[in-house]
């Protein structure tokens, strides 16, 4: 079943309804996921009457190539939003480099995201607190992040100093709306559904995905978890894997959290 538009506005509209007071900036990747809620940022500012900000940082260079670039741009233009192609002033030398170091590709690639994420937003004519940033986790990503903690966290013979941090950053990621304490709003807005239903989603619009795969996928864990939630069809709750996440692995309750800025946010948690 694909994702019900009505029934995720009625569910977000509170918030939805703070956006035009908000300056909406949303983070596109080319994916399913991204695709989707632009899908659902479009509809959704055409009723509440707001503007988003649509923005994409090309890195690594080899995933988007000029070709891809176009004709994602044609199609959303024609939809009415324009995306913002950042240039990020890096080689992915860097990362073939990093890979033939021993270290792992993709998280040099985060940090260097990170890097550019958090300096385009302090430079932003807004106080950080009329800000909304949409982040595009999904139900999958809830439960890989959850198998990768219960992996590296709590199984691990060789628990590291920073499992503090993990547990953190992992409670985080369940909470569709955070706000930080510089007063930075984070929306999920996928936060609760699965691959299956996104696909359709996608298939049903006829939205256009990038083709390219990322030359270092296979160094991110969740890609291989996703390959087997594919073979085994899976389909979970969001409900029922908070729950047991909760009691469980006690995250941090949203309210009891240490208070974050977004620079403390966007160097922990994304």
């Amino acid at each position: 079943m694909a994702i019900d538009y009505e029934q995720w506005k009625q569910e977000h509209a509170p918030l939805l309804s703070t956006f035009p007071q908000k300056r909406v900036f949303m983070l596109y990747t080319g994916g399913k996921d991204s695709s989707v809620i632009l899908w659902l940022l479009l509809k959704a500012s055409r009723e509440f009457g707001f503007s988003f900000e649509t923005s994409t940082g090309r890195y690594p260079l080899q995933v988007f190539p000029d070709a891809e670039v176009k004709k994602l741009d044609t199609y959303w233009r024609a939809q009415g939003v324009q995306i913002t192609w950042h240039e990020v002033d890096s080689s992915d030398d860097l990362l073939s480099e990093a890979q033939l170091r021993g270290e792992n590709p993709c998280r040099m690639c985060q940090r260097m995201k990170r890097t550019r994420l958090f300096s385009h937003l302090t430079t932003l004519d807004y106080k950080l607190s009329d800000i909304i940033l949409i982040l595009s986790f999904s139900l999958w990503d809830l439960v890989s992040y959850s198998i990768e903690y219960l992996v590296e966290g709590i199984y691990s013979a060789k628990r590291k100093a920073n499992h503090g941090d993990r547990m953190l950053r992992t409670s985080q990621r369940f909470y569709p709306v955070i706000q930080l304490n510089d007063g930075l709003t984070i929306f999920k807005p996928l936060l609760k559904y699965n691959d299956q239903e996104i696909l359709q989603v996608v298939k049903e619009q006829g939205l256009p995905l990038s083709q390219v795969e990322c030359a270092y996928k296979r160094y991110t864990p969740k890609r291989i978890l996703f390959d087997y939630y594919q073979q085994a069809d899976a389909s979970f709750d969001y409900n029922q894997v908070f729950s047991y996440v909760k009691s469980s692995f006690q995250i941090h309750e949203l309210a009891a959290s240490p208070g974050m800025s977004t620079l403390e946010f966007v160097k922990t948690i994304l």
